[in-house]
């Protein structure tokens, strides 16, 4: 049976007293991620990666190659959003910066 962190989430050894990750104290802390048959399940946390989305368009915009790079980043994160978004901001981004060499 593994063991999780109550506070990230991080798989630990069954003996643990500290998180290897986080450093949270596991003495005395009742573990939200047990359930009733004693086995434990990773709570899922989805970031939407709101300010790199924003930054990417802004940068999309008035820097493609910066841009480029943030829809890049977005590319790799593990959201749905952040992927969409990423690809919308590489679009943007190459758009421009063909449009500023033909001008």
């Amino acid at each position: 049976m593994s063991k999780f962190c109550p506070k990230c989430g991080e798989k630990l050894v069954d003996s643990a007293m500290f998180c290897k990750n986080c450093g949270a104290s596991l003495e005395g802390i009742p573990n939200p991620h047990q359930t009733t048959a004693g086995e434990y399940r990773v709570p899922v946390v989805e970031d939407d990666h709101k300010i790199a989305v924003i930054a990417g368009y802004v940068l999309a915009i008035l820097l493609p190659l910066f841009g480029f790079i943030v829809g890049i980043y977005l590319l790799t994160r593990n959201s749905q959003n952040a992927r969409k978004h990423g690809k919308y901001v590489m679009i943007v981004a190459a758009v421009l910066w063909i449009i500023s060499f033909l001008l």
